[in-house]
């Protein structure tokens, strides 16, 4: 757990410049570079590029890292597994670029009836599917050899800063809209290109299959083909019902604008799982491996740690979002407008918060005996996802997407908890998690109190450096997390003496 905490940090750098420009792109800029319909048309564009990439990668990602411990050899040939997580998504895309083109204009119409005028995006959504795909897949192949720092910075850091300078040549009229999106695709294939050129300094990219290693491992042939036939609508749907509130509050409440509501609430809330993403990148190798030795013992305690830990972070991070929410709505341009959406934030937040417990459930899954339950949690899952979204949308429109998400995570994580510890007999679940919750409930209570001062950014640097460090110095005094506290004393020496 120790090198997760140390590989994580490092990573969390760019991951919080990017947070950085990521709250300066969500709340200040595009609000201003972007009326509320186009900033909702960016949003579905950016959306339907990710999800329908889910569907080209035909499980990919999730194979990688399952299986690549059994390719990975000392000469870096690994048995040409490269070829086939190049060749398989490439089939897919090929696949998937067929069936739009065929769909054409109804595609849009099905999503939005105002999305048509945006159905010249067509050429720029295909080019943004394809290098979606191979980000994935560079970005999962680098963690599985232990380095998520380069890739990290290209995707948080660097392709932020060139969506942004897109955005600013488009609102000081210096290109069209068009021209702009096709700029915000590019900044996804740079991306890509940075990820090839690092993933190539890690190891070999061997692109000759080796068909007599097969051969060898009939088993494992087996194996593979059983896995990815299963996990490839997996892949597609751990993507498309997360995703599933976007498209049909597109589609009920027909308004571009309620996307873009919709879109800044429900980000703003999703800053608190940055940190878990980080940390699962460096876990999901580790799982896989102890999985493979069936050492469930090492993975009990790395679920329980990794739980505690998620659970201090995403607790901390939700809390400073909401101590400041409405400071924050005050500085954003259009801020009464997008404010609609200040209840997404705290119901989507409070999602992530009791999700990061339980962050590990998918590949452990995934990696473990139970892939095979995969189809049944994922047509489990629809069925709620799609009911409730359509439902509570229609009742309470953006808000009940929110709610939606909330209780579709709720059922999914419950049962998925039940599922592993019936057959592993491990679950992220420790006593010390009550300390985090109380000391979580009890500071969330200050943010109720109003705000301290009249000025906006003062009061919201005020509170911040002042009920910030007390949260963690709570959570560090109560002694809950031995690798929590020596990240802090590591970076803050004085701590030691107390």
């Amino acid at each position: 757990m120790g090198l997760i905490i140390r590989q994580s940090f490092k990573a969390s750098i760019s991951n919080y410049i990017g947070l950085a420009l990521a709250f300066l792109s969500l709340f200040i800029l595009f609000p201003l570079f972007f009326n509320p319909e186009e900033l909702g048309a960016v949003t579905l564009f950016i959306e339907l590029g990710t999800v329908l990439s889910a569907f080209a990668l035909m499980g990919t990602s999730s194979s990688i890292n399952r299986f690549f411990p059994y390719f990975k050899t000392n000469d870096q040939k690994h048995h040409g597994f490269f070829f086939w997580v190049l060749i398989i998504p490439g089939v897919g895309f090929v696949i998937l670029s067929i069936i739009l083109s065929i769909l054409g204009s109804a595609f849009f119409t099905f999503i939005n009836e105002n999305a048509m005028q945006y159905s010249g995006l067509f050429p720029m959504l295909i080019c943004l599917i394809f290098f979606n795909i191979y980000i994935v897949v560079t970005e999962v192949s680098c963690a599985n050899h232990g380095r998520i720092a380069v890739t990290n910075f290209s995707k948080e850091v660097i392709m932020r800063i060139l969506i942004l300078l897109s955005a600013s040549l488009y609102f000081f009229e210096i290109i069209n809209f068009e021209i702009c999106i096709w700029l915000i695709v590019a900044s996804y294939g740079l991306t890509l290109v940075i990820n090839i050129l690092f993933l190539s300094k890690l190891t070999k990219i061997n692109l000759k299959p080796d068909f007599i290693f097969f051969k060898e491992n009939q088993k494992l042939k087996k194996e593979i083909i059983m896995y990815s036939f299963v996990l490839i609508f997996s892949a597609m749907f751990s993507l498309v019902i997360p995703k599933i509130d976007f498209f049909l509050i597109s589609k009920i409440q027909k308004d571009l604008s309620n996307v873009a509501i919709y879109r800044i609430g429900f980000y703003l809330a999703t800053f608190i799982e940055i940190p878990r993403r980080t940390i699962m990148q460096i876990s999901l190798p580790l799982i896989s491996k102890q999985l493979k030795d069936n050492n469930i013992n090492d993975l009990n305690i790395l679920n329980k740690k990794n739980g505690t830990n998620q659970l201090i972070i995403a607790s901390l991070l939700f809390f400073l979002i909401w101590l400041n929410i409405d400071n924050l709505y005050a500085i954003m341009p259009k801020g009464e407008f997008y404010k609609q959406g200040k209840w997404v934030v705290f119901i989507i937040g409070l999602s992530k918060v009791i999700e990061s417990i339980n962050s590990t459930y998918s590949p452990i899954i995934s990696n473990s005996k139970l892939y095979k339950w995969v189809p049944f949690i994922i047509i489990f899952n629809s069925f709620f996802a799609i009911v409730f979204n359509y439902y509570f949308i229609t009742l309470y429109g953006f808000i009940g997407g929110a709610i939606s998400s909330l209780l579709t995570m709720l059922i999914l994580n419950i049962f998925s908890n039940i599922l592993i510890h019936q057959h592993l007999k491990t679950n992220p679940f420790e006593k010390l998690q009550l300390k985090i919750i109380g000391v979580f409930i009890l500071f969330l209570l200050f943010s109720f109190l109003g705000c301290w001062f009249s000025n906006p950014i003062f009061d919201a640097i005020t509170r911040t450096i002042i009920l910030g460090p007390l949260y963690v110095l709570s959570i560090y005094k109560l002694n809950i997390s031995k690798e929590f506290n020596e990240l802090l004393m590591s970076k803050i020496p004085f701590l030691k003496r107390t």
